[in-house]
């Protein structure tokens, strides 16, 4: 007959570490695809789980869309934008 195990007696092979997993994290990077009618479109590819949309668009400044150079240098970036646990970080 085996001795009655307690609700407070920890099974056997069990650890006090707490939960091994660890918050997920969602990377999302923005590549630009084109400029029209004053906003760039960025095609979106994610690390991680959530995949809530693959295309979003950001409007430009009308200062920003007149100068060659400005637009060059928004359209040639990739922005990199890290979810973890509410917080938020941007790359460009």
């Amino acid at each position: 007959m085996q001795p009655q195990r307690h609700l407070w007696q920890k099974k056997k092979g069990s650890t006090s570490s707490g939960p091994s997993t660890k918050p997920s994290q969602l990377t999302m990077t923005l590549f630009p695809t084109k400029f029209e009618n004053g906003k760039i479109e960025y095609k979106i590819r994610y690390k991680g789980r959530s995949r809530p949309f693959s295309r979003a668009k950001a409007l430009v400044t009308s200062e920003q869309s007149r100068d060659p150079t400005k637009l060059k240098e928004l359209l040639s970036q990739v922005l990199t934008i890290t979810l973890d646990g509410g917080t938020s970080s941007t790359n460009a």
